[in-house]
């Protein structure tokens, strides 16, 4: 597919404007918004067929005040085979994560093989969040503590996909949207481990039905904050939790669940995000 795509830069935002600006644009009928740091501040890149007029952002931006950084088409290629080559494996820890175009190359033999498609739903391992998910979930899973676990707003199910490559044998993947559900699915089996991985429509607090010994959940710290009680009334004593989505100065989820009580296990810091693991007491 050849065609040419508009880009326009739009800033400077901080880093709730920014993805906050994502979401309104992701309303609108452009091909892509997506959120880009530049040192101190946030820009926000939108690409789409057609020509991007000031108007129409100023339409979609009523109440947040931007300025235009860049406009301008970009040079005709092959956009999806770009895409491709640009997407290059990723080893975090004992886990190799890779792309469906590269599903028929060698992989390294002493790695855990995790194919994710950088698709419809959050969870390509790129992201500093899910990144060290994965890496708190290969150092504090224990296939004989953590029998019956949860990951809440699962999005593509990659973490899912690692905690069953680990041993896990009863996951429940629950996420709000429709899409990353179907996504999960999908991914559970091409990855070959869809027995024991069951993912769900979570409505409001509904996993909060059962209780787990694990739970980890890579969300946004206004949905934690808002769930915290119910993930803690979910979490079985002596069980870990693994939270991530934030960024690194703000203690808000942290001091949210430490407020119940629970105690700081391990905290990881990567390019400004934050990923926690806390333990409750038995």
């Amino acid at each position: 597919m050849s065609a040419i795509i508009n880009r326009c830069i739009i800033g400077e935002f901080d880093i709730t404007d920014a993805f906050s600006a994502v979401d309104e644009l992701e309303e609108s009928s452009y091909l892509a918004a997506s959120a880009v740091q530049w040192k101190d501040k946030w820009l926000v890149e939108i690409l789409s067929e057609n020509p991007i007029k000031e108007t129409e952002l100023r339409s979609v931006f009523i109440d947040k005040p931007f300025k235009i950084l860049e406009n301008a088409p970009l040079k005709e290629e092959n956009w999806l085979q770009k895409c491709f080559e640009n997407l290059k494996p990723l080893v975090i820890g004992s886990f190799y994560v890779y792309g469906p175009h590269l599903k028929n190359k060698p992989r390294p033999a002493n790695k855990i093989a995790i194919e994710i498609a950088a698709a419809t739903a959050f969870g390509s391992g790129s992201h500093a969040t899910t990144n060290r998910c994965l890496a708190a979930c290969e150092a504090f899973f224990d296939s004989k503590k953590h029998k019956k676990i949860l990951d809440l707003g699962c999005g593509s199910g990659i973490l899912s996909i690692a905690l069953a490559k680990l041993g896990a044998k009863n996951i429940f993947a629950y996420d709000n949207d429709d899409e990353a559900v179907r996504v999960t699915k999908e991914n559970t089996v091409i990855n070959k481990v869809s027995p024991y991985i069951s993912a769900f429509k979570n409505d409001g607090t509904s996993f909060e039905n059962d209780n787990y010994d694990l739970i980890v959940s890579n969300i946004l710290a206004e949905p934690l904050i808002s769930m915290s009680k119910a993930i803690f009334n979910s979490l079985n004593p002596g069980g870990l939790l693994i939270l991530s989505g934030f960024s690194s100065d703000d203690n808000s989820v942290q001091d949210k669940f430490l407020s119940f009580g629970l105690k700081l296990i391990h905290r990881y810091d990567q390019n400004d995000w934050t990923t926690i693991v806390l333990e409750k007491d038995h």
